[in-house]
């Protein structure tokens, strides 16, 4: 394999791809590192969050040089930046974009300088930067890639030694912060900004196994505890000021006297405030003298705390019943407590009910994408002594995204009712390549053009990410090949792929809307 060597808008957005899909992937590993500013639980997720809203906007322009794409993902990462560590990461998008300015590519030895203008963005969106956080192992990153500089012409050779530093520094954070010593974790914003970088070299073309090399599982019911307190400015306030008419050190000088925990990311005319305050309704006044203020959220972090104390008792089950080994395993990975091959459980309902058996919850949400399996659930109800909410679905592609929206709340609640399970599948939406063609040159033509009219039909052509998930006859080399052509053909649109497994068709499509 040839080594890549300069990094392009094409690269760079495969690197946004694939380090969302790390997050995703960890996601309620980094929510359950979550102490520190405050033991909310939530970190894992307004990082992915974050990232795919950078990934979504830098898809839109991908063939574009560099500089375009950066530019594209720090706007979608600013405006849909979740939490202190998400609106730190989108102030990174912002650095970095300002550094690659212009550029249709940089080269390997450059990528220190950027992640050096990353990092600097970042502390100055701050009003008190803490050590031991998402800041320091950014730090250690940027050094090392500064270091490498004059050594490494591969990309892939650069990531290794950087997502190597990041590590080596994420394990000195809890020696930088006591709150994270007493929990016996390591800061879960930096954390996840590892677990991003490593998204990259995980998804080198060599590499089979899309695993990290750097678990971090932890036990929750340690990590936190009631002794831990959100006794002042509870609130966590978040909002985008439009038409800003102020640059952002002079509204964080405002709106310091009013809570802690400030960011102010963007430059006018778009701001991002983040703010923990006991007068988030004082907040917005003062922002409001200097712009329009817009998307405002404002969390309870008191109550989110008290939540996830209770979340320790595990309210409700997932149990998946997907088609092949590789759905299977992403359903694990985001939260799935037990799954079950179709084949199997419409071999025998018996394995559906042994899967409800070993959740140990009172509430169990069944998936599938096949009415008699879901009416198999609904009999084993009486027989298993729980709640049994089954939520059919068109296809694997629909339970993972249920998966991907309640699989990191499975030990917080509220228990999600069948309508919200049934929206949030109905987010995806998907279509299937039927298996039969004869294996040669003219198969995989064919292939091309009937997953470029599925993309077509699903309404994906104009932007937004579509999945490819591969089984039948089709191999990883075929599934990348596609993947490449469909990616020449349509340029607005953002294309990746994964193992699914299932014997009934050669590719389940899916479209993220």
């Amino acid at each position: 394999m040839l080594a890549v060597t300069v990094l392009d808008g094409l690269g760079f957005t495969k690197f946004l791809a694939a380090g969302a899909y790390f997050l995703k992937k960890y996601r309620p590993v980094l929510n359950g590192l979550n102490v520190f500013p405050v033991p909310d639980g939530d970190t894992g997720s307004n990082l992915y969050l974050t990232a795919r809203s950078a990934l979504l906007e830098a898809g839109r322009l991908r063939t574009r040089p560099l500089g375009e794409v950066a530019a594209a993902a720090a706007a979608g990462a600013l405006l849909g930046a979740r939490g202190n560590s998400g609106v730190i990461l989108s102030q990174m998008f912002r650095g970095f974009a300002r550094a690659v300015r212009a550029k249709d590519a940089i080269a390997a030895g450059e990528v220190g300088g950027a992640l050096e203008r990353a990092v600097a963005e970042a502390r100055a969106a701050l009003l008190d930067p803490v050590e031991g956080t998402i800041l320091s192992v950014a730090a250690a990153a940027a050094k090392e890639a500064a270091a490498c500089a004059g050594g490494t012409t591969g990309l892939y050779e650069l990531n290794d030694a950087i997502v190597r530093a990041a590590n080596d520094a994420l394990e000195r954070t809890p020696q930088q912060l006591a709150v994270l010593r007493e929990a016996g974790v390591v800061d879960a914003g930096a954390a996840g900004l590892l677990y991003f970088l490593e998204g990259a070299l995980r998804f080198e073309p060599a590499t089979r196994e899309r695993v990290t090399s750097y678990p971090r599982e932890r036990d929750a019911a340690r990590v936190f505890t009631d002794r831990q307190e959100v006794s002042i400015n509870k609130y966590c306030a978040e909002f985008v000021l439009r038409e800003a008419a102020i640059e952002s050190f002079a509204l964080k000088e405002r709106l310091s006297p009013h809570g802690d925990s400030l960011l102010v990311a963007g430059g006018p005319p778009t701001l991002r405030v983040h703010i923990h305050t006991d007068v988030p309704h004082v907040v917005q006044s003062v922002a409001a003298k200097h712009g329009v203020v817009e998307r405002v959220k404002i969390e309870d972090m008191q109550q989110q705390h008290r939540t996830l104390l209770e979340r320790l008792k595990r309210v409700f089950s997932f149990v998946a019943i997907v088609p092949g080994l590789g759905f299977e395993r992403i359903a694990r990975e985001l939260g799935a407590d037990a799954t079950v091959l179709a084949q199997d459980a419409s071999a025998s309902g018996a394995k559906i009910s042994a899967a409800i058996a070993a959740c140990n919850t009172d509430v169990v949400v069944v998936l599938a994408d096949d009415s008699s399996l879901v009416r198999a659930a609904e009999i084993a109800n009486p027989f298993s002594g729980r709640t049994i909410i089954s939520v059919p679905t068109r296809g694997a592609a629909q339970s993972l995204a249920v998966l991907v929206e309640y699989g990191g709340r499975i030990e917080s609640g509220p228990i999600p009712s069948h309508d919200e399970l049934e929206e949030a599948a109905s987010r995806v939406r998907t279509a299937t390549i039927g298996t039969g063609l004869p294996a040669s040159d003219a198969h995989a033509s064919e292939l091309e053009n009937l997953l470029a009219d599925a993309v077509l039909r699903l309404g994906a052509d104009a932007g937004g990410l579509i999945t490819l998930y591969y089984g039948g006859s089709q191999g990883e080399h075929d599934a990348e090949r596609l993947t490449n052509a469909l990616r020449k053909r349509m340029p607005k649109v953002e294309f990746e792929w994964f193992f699914g497994g299932q014997r009934t068709s050669e590719y389940v499509v899916a479209f993220e809307r």
